[in-house]
């Protein structure tokens, strides 16, 4: 039952972000959409885990790693584009 949950929330997670990304909509909002796809990275990576499905949390491990990148480039950067 908790993979279960754990899964959905994830994948709301993800297309939810991903639509506000592919709206291009304000920077701040889009710098939001990558905590929210982190969120749901760390979900994955934890039921890749839970399931032993390792390429799974492999995958994760890098999208959070890019997540984390977003969130530095859009909310925490101040620098000129």
């Amino acid at each position: 039952m908790i993979h279960e949950i754990l899964r959905w929330t994830a994948s709301l997670g993800t297309m939810g972000a991903g639509l506000v990304l592919a709206a291009r909509v304000r920077p701040r909002t889009t710098g939001w959409a990558f905590v929210v796809l982190t969120g749901a990275s760390i979900i994955w990576i934890a039921i890749g885990y839970l399931t032993a499905e390792y390429a799974l949390m492999v995958q994760n491990v890098v999208v959070t790693l890019i997540n984390v990148f977003g969130i530095y480039r859009w909310l925490i950067w101040k620098g000129k584009v």
